[in-house]
């Protein structure tokens, strides 16, 4: 059969129409190899000139779906192919632990987090000075992290604070010059506890605990809850110590046992 001639069934034209068959059988008759439907409308647009381009193309794409056209299959397994591996490439690993790893020995801080800590105004001797210390704790965690560089920042701000303080972080034990910071002050004064009030505990506290000899980083809290504590024991008595200046309660006797026993006067009044 000549090259530019081409057959095709009658049961083919009955089922797909005498053009969409048409193209079926020029397209089985093509020799090369095909990569792409747009390729393939190109040739058989050569051998059919007298159906148009669009023609043409719907006619592959019913053929496509259909599933009678040999290329169709190849082109399809590609693009899908290439479809899987680009949602592979957004989709985050299923692995939790990708990126974390357990603190060792030769870790140490990135330069990120020296020049973080230097903007907060932090020494830099005072930095390099904490590195052991802080390899040390998290050595003997020995947990797995992918923020070592976030948690050294913390600890090293937490330090400078400590450092910067009065006692240098360290815990001591109260002496006799001690008094509240304005913060215990105003939260008493949430518990509706004024600062005159406060201070009128103040001297038991620091006799109380001068001879306890516990030592503290800090003495506020604990002198907000003494004070808390005295505030409501205070009020309990108070209340107490007026229910005996009030007129007694329902349920309440103002005789003792043994008079209530004596008293007949409940009886003259009755007729016999």
């Amino acid at each position: 059969m000549k090259k530019d001639l081409f057959t095709f069934s009658i049961q083919e034209a009955e089922t797909l129409g005498i053009e969409c068959a048409i193209v079926l059988a020029a397209t089985k008759n093509l020799t090369a190899s095909l990569s792409s439907p747009s390729e393939t409308a190109d040739l058989i647009k050569e051998k059919i000139s007298f159906l148009g381009e669009e023609e043409i193309n719907n006619h592959l794409k019913r053929l496509v779906d259909l599933k009678l056209v040999s290329f169709a299959q190849k082109t399809q397994t590609k693009e899908s192919t290439a479809k899987k591996n680009l949602y592979k490439l957004k989709l985050p690993g299923n692995n939790l632990n990708s990126g974390k790893r357990k603190l060792d020995y030769s870790w140490s801080p990135s330069i990120q987090a020296f020049e973080v800590l230097e903007m907060g105004k932090v020494n830099k001797e005072f930095i390099a000075s904490k590195v052991n210390e802080f390899k040390m704790y998290w050595l003997e965690k020995n947990q797995v992290r992918d923020n070592w560089n976030v948690l050294f920042v913390d600890f090293i701000r937490r330090e400078w604070v400590k450092e910067n303080s009065a006692n240098k972080g360290l815990p001591v034990c109260i002496d006799e010059s001690w008094s509240p910071s304005s913060d215990a002050f105003d939260i008493l004064e949430l518990a509706n506890v004024s600062k005159n009030d406060a201070l009128k505990h103040l001297k038991e506290f620091i006799l109380y605990w001068k001879e306890n000899g516990t030592a503290l980083r800090s003495w506020n809290s604990k002198f907000v809850d003494f004070v808390k504590r005295k505030e409501l024991i205070g009020s309990y008595e108070e209340k107490n110590d007026k229910k005996t200046n009030r007129h007694n309660e329902p349920g309440e006797f103002t005789q003792q046992f043994k008079e209530r026993t004596k008293d007949d006067s409940w009886a003259d009044n009755l007729e016999f």
